[in-house]
């Protein structure tokens, strides 16, 4: 947990936001504008719809907060 702190230049105390597609900033409505790897075929997450990511990604991607 304070490695994940750090690397969010968060402090002890903080209330997380928790990772998962709904709270992502690439979150676009209907698809994924943001860049990483799917799990089923390997292919690039940008465009995918939002309803097949979130079963795909539960606790979020690599790319959650990224911005």
């Amino acid at each position: 947990m304070k490695d994940k702190l750090r690397r969010m230049k968060a402090n002890p105390g903080d209330k997380l936001v928790e990772q998962n597609c709904s709270t992502c900033e690439f979150n676009f409505g209907n698809v994924c504008a943001g860049h990483g790897a799917r799990v089923d075929n390997g292919k690039d997450t940008y465009g995918m719809p939002m309803e097949e990511a979130e079963k795909m990604f539960l606790d979020g991607c690599d790319d959650f907060g990224k911005t």
